[in-house]
């Protein structure tokens, strides 16, 4: 319930109060908000005041109104450098903010031929198979898939478990120096396992990075696969390094901006 007799405006309660339900997963990226009906009656206010708040927060791109289905949670906005070494954990931290990972599924396998010759292993050696959805702030952002040769990472397994950054385990407890790194970015049909997870649909577009991270001797650490959904990421291109790019958002909703 807002406070009815206080300095701070209603509408301007109910954008806080809105905001608060979305940070702490009551809402999700890709949820209906309530009707401005039930918006009134959750929090004794009139239809002037709902229409004034989720107007804000839709001009702040925090939701979207689709014509005929109702208003919507808008995904967060993440801006990566390609060129960067760092994880995906490293990444959010630096922004203050919580990243999590959601480990669906670990195998010891044998690599295939096109594999080994990335790894520099043995096509007889085990690789070990990580494959996780992850994201910040209750909001899936990508399917990760990472593959590790078992030799050079000896009981691993035992650290891969709850929120985990491969990233931090390689370096602190293996002592990896990743030095720098190799992407290929193509744009494909989503699988019906990744479209159930990136909420997209079988056959929409996604992005997929497949990345090699290579050591101070130049021999690699680990490859890895990373699946976007295409609807809601943007790749952009700029010959500095500067973070702010002058170029707007493409698209006039939060994205996952690519940049390099």
């Amino acid at each position: 319930m807002l406070e009815q007799n206080t300095m701070k405006p209603l509408y301007q309660q109910l954008i806080d109060a809105i905001t608060e339900n979305i940070k702490n997963g009551t809402y999700k990226a890709g949820d209906k908000l309530p009707t401005e009906t039930e918006l009134e009656d959750a929090y004794n206010v009139s239809r002037i005041t709902v229409r004034r708040a989720v107007k804000e927060l839709c001009d702040k791109n925090i939701l979207v109104k689709k014509q005929g289905k109702g208003t919507f949670v808008l995904e967060s906005s993440l801006r990566i450098r390609l060129n960067e070494i760092g994880g995906f954990h490293e990444t959010i931290d630096e922004r203050n903010q919580t990243a999590f990972s959601e480990l669906l599924s670990l195998k010891i396998k044998k690599p295939t031929e096109e594999f080994s010759g990335y790894l520099n292993i043995r096509d007889t050696s085990d690789i070990i198979e990580i494959k996780r959805v992850m994201g910040y702030d209750y909001t899936v952002i990508f399917m990760d898939i990472c593959y590790l040769p078992s030799e050079r990472y000896p009981d691993i397994q035992q650290y891969l478990t709850g929120n985990f950054s491969v990233y931090k385990i390689l370096k602190s407890v293996y002592h990896v120096k990743m030095i720098n790194s190799e992407k290929v970015i193509k744009v494909r049909k989503a699988r019906k396992e990744e479209a159930d997870y990136l909420h997209c649909m079988e056959g929409d577009p996604v992005f997929d990075i497949f990345k090699i991270v290579y050591d101070e001797n130049d021999i690699p650490v680990h490859v890895s696969i990373s699946i976007l959904n295409g609807a809601n990421t943007s790749y952009m291109i700029s010959s500095n390094n500067k973070e702010q790019l002058k170029i707007k958002n493409p698209i006039n909703k939060k994205t996952h901006i690519l940049t390099q």
